[in-house]
């Protein structure tokens, strides 16, 4: 059975056992053998549907940081948004907004000089969201769909490697394509540009737009804590420059501070703030650890879809479904094509995207995880300038449309869709490969083995329900995958959610959502594949094994050796499937429940732990702009984005890595797949 669509070969091919060729079910097979099992692991199908699964969400995008994604979507109105500054100004245009204060306070607290607005949105606000860690300025690939946008490459315009590189330059460089395409002016059109890294923060193109009103201005700067007797002078106020007395009000409502009317464009700061975690004048501030802690919390709020809660991640922002735009698009032949050949290497594949096992001195459990997070280590330096152009040529077609009627939208929600997918599948998968793993504490007896068997039934059972129906004659072979039982069974279950979308059904699918359905049925047809084929085998067993009058009698054992071997087989077509679909950061997650001072800590740029727990600060100096340089791998953190020229080369930590910009940057992963529950001093001190 082999699917092509837009010339990229299924995900669900060739799975030969039930195939006429296939082993008969109560034949000896070897072991597991990956033929068994052929999924197409250079398909960018379960890329595209893990990614926008993710979007908005801070768990997935930590774990999987480089975004490949522009998605337009919608902010509410009457939304509020954060800006700090370290001065009295109105923000020049374009400036940085937060979702939540907590992270402006992180960022603009506990200086001599911290000031905080407050903003409200007065009408919906549209926005442009890139996905994955797109706020980060460290790593390998995370800024590469906006520098592709901006500058035709990811690498953009010389520099020095530190401090803020090109942020402002990145900023101006959207809103202004933004306002030349005639996708946004002042009040209308595509107004921000929404980026997470710790946390959720928009990019607000015009601060003179009716669109957003300050509410507050305000003098946040605490006084410091006395210095040390040895030191002490007479700043009794701690160097807090006084602010303006404030004439009283008699109404409830406070009074709204005037409207902004600077209209100077933003240029990078000569010594921008740094990251709470980043500074030494600990001692004497009276809420550095607590804002950093603050921060942290805050960006916790919207982890989203993890082992440990299916979360709702930033649900201020509204992804609009029919104008998602993604480098993973099969359409882009080049990106995909260089993909597959550079992973057919690293984790021994063949031509056509069959995985050919670990080798005969590998690890196959470290083979397959390596396989599960590839996703972690994909970058766009190989995008060509046409493939660049005509990204930005059909986002400009997409938002133009989204700006007039969006009369082309399906009003499909594909995101919704996908995550209910990775929530339901997700745990049947993970349910059935824990009753598999544990047939050896059955496999004494036949009565243990029934009793496996039973169980194991109950659960492919609940995933295939609202797909199978059971014959009403039986026939061993109905059980057979070449029957017209699998294929009417199988072919419910792949276009569960896409059947009215068949081309018979009259409806017309812009480009972009007929991506979006296209990995929806290659990935959810890649389920059905697997969980349908051991389904069927475990029905067949049963209905001859233990479904008869006879069954446990003296005279007809089940043959112990045999379903070790099937089970063996089955357990490994999971493990191969939870492999290709690359949902490592929905199967991770702290292993305890946290108590309430304390989060289930990932590292987030830029609150990383630097050193052991409660450790060293960082170091001092040899930065520029005011930042320090931070520690390079290994072992503890990154290294900054964009450090020095593009390079080629092997990867780093861990073992084996595709060739990129150093991807030795991600740094050391230990609590990445390790989160474990962690307090303040964990990434703040002691």
């Amino acid at each position: 059975m082999r699917f092509a669509v837009y010339g990229v070969a299924s995900a669900t091919i060739n799975l030969a056992l039930g195939a006429s060729e296939q082993y008969p079910l109560g034949a000896a097979v070897e072991g597991p053998q990956s033929s068994l099992w052929q999924l197409n692991f250079s398909s960018p199908a379960p890329y595209l549907f893990s990614s926008a699964s993710s979007f908005l969400q801070q768990w997935g995008n930590t774990f999987f940081p480089n975004g490949h994604s522009i998605v337009p979507c919608e902010i509410p109105a009457y939304t509020l948004f954060y800006h700090g500054r370290l001065d009295d100004e109105a923000p020049p245009s374009p400036e940085w907004l937060a979702f939540d204060i907590e992270m402006s306070y992180g960022i603009m607290g506990s200086t001599r000089s911290s000031h905080m607005l407050t903003y409200q949105t007065t009408k919906p606000i549209r926005a442009l969201y890139f996905d994955g860690e797109s706020a980060t300025l460290m790593g390998l690939g995370q800024l590469d769909t906006q520098m592709l946008h901006v500058f035709g490459n990811v690498t953009g315009p010389e520099h020095d490697g530190w401090g803020l590189w090109e942020e402002y330059a990145r900023a101006s460089g959207l809103c202004d394509w933004l306002e030349a395409a005639g996708l946004r002016g002042r009040g209308w059109g595509y107004e921000g540009v929404v980026r997470m890294n710790a946390g959720f923060e928009m990019i607000w193109c015009d601060f003179t737009s009716p669109s957003l009103k300050l509410l507050s201005r305000l003098n946040v700067t605490a006084p410091q804590l006395p210095k040390e007797k040895e030191d002490e002078d007479n700043d009794h106020d701690g160097g807090r420059r006084e602010a303006p007395v404030q004439a009283e009000q008699e109404s409830s409502y406070y009074s709204l501070p005037p409207a902004p009317t600077r209209t100077d464009h933003s240029t990078d700061p000569t010594d921008p703030p740094r990251p709470p975690n980043w500074r030494w004048e600990i001692d004497r501030e009276p809420f550095l650890r607590s804002q950093g802690w603050g921060w942290f919390s805050s960006a916790t709020y919207h982890y989203g879809e993890s082992r440990n809660s299916p979360g709702l991640g930033e649900v201020r922002a509204k992804v609009s479904n029919c104008g998602i735009l993604s480098y993973y698009s099969p359409r882009l032949a080049n990106l995909t094509r260089v993909r597959a050949e550079t992973e057919r290497e690293l984790y021994n594949l063949t031509s056509e995207g069959f995985w050919e096992g670990e080798g005969p001195e590998g690890n196959r459990t470290a083979a397959l995880t390596e396989i599960a997070r590839r996703r972690r280590y994909h970058h766009l330096e190989d995008v060509t300038a046409e493939e660049a152009g005509l990204m930005r040529n059909n986002s400009e077609r997409v938002l133009k449309e989204l700006l007039s009627d969006g009369a082309g939208c399906s009003g499909a929600d594909w995101v919704y869709m996908m995550n209910e997918i990775t929530q339901n599948a997700g745990r049947s998968m993970k349910e059935l490969a824990q009753i598999l793993s544990s047939y050896a504490d059955y496999s004494h007896n036949d009565t243990g083995i029934k009793s496996w068997m039973s169980t194991l039934r109950s659960q492919a059972h609940s995933f295939s329900v609202a797909f199978l129906e059971y014959p009403s004659n039986y026939q061993p072979s109905a059980w057979r995958t070449d029957s017209q039982l699998y294929a009417e069974t199988y072919s419910r279950c792949r276009y569960r959610y896409t059947r009215l979308m068949a081309p018979s059904e009259g409806l017309i699918l812009s480009p972009e959502e007929r991506d979006l359905q296209w990995a929806v049925e290659e990935t959810y047809g890649a389920i059905c594949s697997v969980l349908l084929t051991v389904g069927f085998q475990v029905e067949a067993r049963w209905a001859a094994d233990f479904n008869g009058a006879d069954s446990g009698a003296d005279g007809k054992a089940v043959g112990l050796e045999h379903y070790a071997r099937l089970a063996a087989s089955w357990s490994d077509g999971v493990q191969q499937l939870v492999a290709w679909l690359g949902w490592e950061d929905k199967f991770t997650g702290c292993a305890e429940v946290c108590a309430w001072d304390e989060r289930c800590y990932i590292p987030m740029w830029p609150l990383m732990a630097w050193g052991p727990p409660g450790g060293r600060r960082p170091p001092r100096g040899n930065g520029t702009h005011g930042y320090p340089p931070p520690p390079r791998y290994p072992p503890y953190g990154y290294a900054p984005y964009g450090d020095g020229p593009p390079r080629r080369g092997p990867g780093g930590p861990g073992g084996k890595r595709p060739r990129g910009r150093g991807s030795w940057f991600m740094g050391d992963e230990t609590e990445l797949w390790e989160p474990r529950c962690a307090k303040t001093a964990h990434f703040m001190g002691s």
